[in-house]
């Protein structure tokens, strides 16, 4: 899925966009899930045919009415709809093949390259603040959360990476990933807001 600084470069684009009650909530509501156990945090679904999703429906039945009131849970619902997005301009559009042996490793190794353009394109800074009392929020229910290791995960985004040639996933395609990521959040946070219809996760299944 997509990494940790263009989780974070979206939700800074968010910002910019909308008004946030908490938008430190939010950005930390926007990592959360990639540092959660035994994959619960994804809200990952396996349909009939064989055919798989992300629950956003089970997602806004138990956490509806606190994503409306709370930019962590709001964050956090965002994420998932950003993976949605990031699977299908991953394997429908640029046709991504993560069954060759060493792909994902390559990926990975994309990733840590370009991290360094995003930082300075999308003005991030290491900034994740990790919400007081967060061990008694409700979202622990689903998982257990490392936020150690979510925190030093941050701290080596920043470290400058040797450079190498990009295999894959390279920067032009960052951007063209972000901005349609961007632009989904943007429709489901006014859905939210004029209580309309939200993204169907079977519709976007794979």
């Amino acid at each position: 899925m997509a990494s940790g600084i263009m989780h974070m470069a979206i939700a800074v684009e968010l910002i910019r966009r909308r008004e946030f009650s908490d938008p430190d909530r939010l950005k930390f509501g926007s990592v959360l899930p990639d540092a959660g156990f035994k994959g619960s945090s994804h809200f990952r679904l396996a349909l009939n045919g064989g055919k798989r999703t992300i629950d956003l429906d089970s997602f806004r039945e138990k956490f509806g009415e606190r994503m409306k009131a709370d930019d962590l849970y709001l964050g956090y619902y965002l994420h998932l709809i950003q993976d949605i997005c990031f699977r299908h301009f991953m394997y429908d559009k640029h046709q991504w093949n993560a069954g060759i042996p060493g792909n994902v490793d390559r990926l990975h190794r994309d990733y840590a390259i370009g991290n360094s353009y995003l930082i300075e394109k999308y003005r991030l800074c290491n900034n994740l603040s990790i919400p007081a009392g967060f061990d008694a929020e409700p979202l622990n229910e689903l998982c257990r959360f490392d936020i150690k290791q979510l925190a030093e995960s941050f701290e080596s985004y920043f470290e400058p990476v040797e450079g190498g040639s990009i295999f894959f996933f390279t920067n032009e395609m960052a951007d063209e990933y972000i901005a349609e990521a961007v632009g989904l959040c943007l429709d489901e946070i006014d859905a939210i807001n004029r209580g309309g219809a939200l993204m169907d996760c079977y519709a976007c299944a794979w």
